[in-house]
């Protein structure tokens, strides 16, 4: 009797070890992971786009959230997100001067910029994202400027912040 009580509670124990070990749900490891959100208002600097990040006030609930972040590549600057966010960025109406997004991380605004789509005749010294590449892949590619940057123009580049990378590698989702 005394061995099938410890034969079944080292079952039990060894399945919830199982379970638990097993599980592969992706949670962010601090306050929020990596998320795009759409901005509420924000101000511009001077004549530019350059958006004034102290100004900066984002939609409450983040556009593509990290669970949908499925990887980050900082080579190419590319997120590959997951159809649900696909489908969310496809629906939106965009503006062909841009509609204004934030990158934050644990829910630090990390940098700004525009999902400006590709059939907008505007230029665009600021960072961007063209939305319209959702219609061939999953993949936001994140760029400096469109169609790139003026020759001269010089904006901080804070795509690879060691933030996003330490949250993506802590959840295996940077591309090294």
């Amino acid at each position: 009797m005394k061995q099938t009580i410890v034969g079944i509670a080292l079952v039990v124990t060894l399945l919830f070890a199982f379970i638990a070990c097993d599980n592969k749900e992706v949670l962010p490891s601090k306050n929020g992971g990596v998320e795009l959100f759409l901005l509420d208002s924000y101000r511009t600097i001077g004549s530019t786009v350059h958006i004034d990040e102290t100004t900066v006030v984002t939609k409450s609930k983040p556009l593509v959230s990290f669970a949908d972040f499925l990887s980050y590549d900082p080579n190419t600057f590319t997120f590959k997100i997951s159809d649900t966010a696909k489908e969310a960025i496809k629906s939106l109406q965009l503006s062909v001067h841009g509609t204004a997004f934030a990158i934050k991380a644990n829910n630090a605004l990390i940098y700004t910029g525009y999902l400006w789509p590709a059939y907008s005749s505007a230029s665009c010294d600021w960072v961007t994202i063209d939305p319209s590449t959702l219609y061939i892949g999953n993949e936001l590619i994140v760029q400096m400027g469109y169609p790139g940057l003026s020759e001269g123009q010089v904006i901080s580049d804070k795509r690879n912040d060691q933030r996003i990378l330490d949250i993506f590698t802590s959840d295996n989702k940077l591309i090294k």
